[in-house]
Parts: C-alpha cells; structure tokens; sequence
C-alpha cells in the first residue's frame, strides 16, 4: 500500500514538472507573436554585421511571428516565410522557406538567410531578441 501512494506522488510530480515546462513554452509563444522584430545586427566568429539603414522597404528586415508555428522575414528585397518549432525552452529549430533569386541585395541579407535555417536555440530579455547557432553565430533583434 505504501508502494503505491508513493506511485503516486512521483506521477503527480512528474505531471507537476511537465505542466510548468510546457507552460513556460506557451510563454515564449505568446511572447513572439505579440511582437513584431526588427533585425539590428549579426555576429560571427569573422565578423559584426549591422543591419542597413531602411532605405527600400518599410517592411526590411522585420521578422515577425504568423502563429504559433509559421514566421515571416524580411529582406532589404523581398520576402519569405518558413515553419518554427519551440522544442522547449530556449530551443527553437526553424525550417525557412525559399527565397527568389533576387532574395540578396547585400552581404547582410546573405548572412542573416543563411543563418537563419541554422538557428537551434534563442533567448530574450527586455527588448532584445537573440538567435543562435551551434558556431555561437548570433543574429540580434530588437522588439518594435
């Protein structure tokens, strides 16, 4: 008898810690999709990128959040949009759709697209937005 109400306590608590962690997930979620991110820099191991002024396109370099598994991203050119999935805290895996030809306009806009499928993890604080990679690339936003 002992065994069991003991059975119990550990399910219970295991339940308890499932709870809290996905709602810690969910939010993360509202988090993003509240907000729309403004792409201010990139960091590599060779080198700091910082983000063109707005010169083409009102819309350039905005990420936003569509729902809770669909983001959009803008380039200083054009547009695209891919799935997202927070596997748990402070764990995203993003899966960037396919940008026309004419995606690039600059070295930053090259950089941030090709990062941007490799990001696995992400953190936020305040108003600033931060994606990285395994390499400890980072691609920095800040909340509009």
């Amino acid at each position: 008898m002992k065994t069991k109400k003991n059975g119990i306590k550990i399910l219970l608590f295991v339940l308890t810690i499932v709870i809290l962690s996905n709602c810690k997930k969910n939010e993360d979620r509202v988090f993003l999709l509240q907000n729309k991110w403004e792409v201010k820099s990139i960091f590599t191991d060779k080198k700091t990128l910082n983000a063109p002024s707005k010169n083409f396109r009102e819309e350039a370099y905005i990420l936003k959040f569509v729902n809770d598994s669909i983001l959009q991203m803008a380039t200083s050119v054009n547009c695209a949009g891919g799935g997202y999935v927070i596997a748990s805290e402070g764990y995203i895996n993003i899966n960037y759709g396919i940008f026309t030809e004419v995606c690039c306009e600059n070295d930053f806009d090259k950089q941030m697209i090709n990062m941007m499928n490799r990001v696995n993890s992400y953190y936020y604080k305040g108003n600033k937005l931060t994606f990285s990679t395994s390499e400890n690339e980072k691609i920095i936003f800040k909340k509009q």
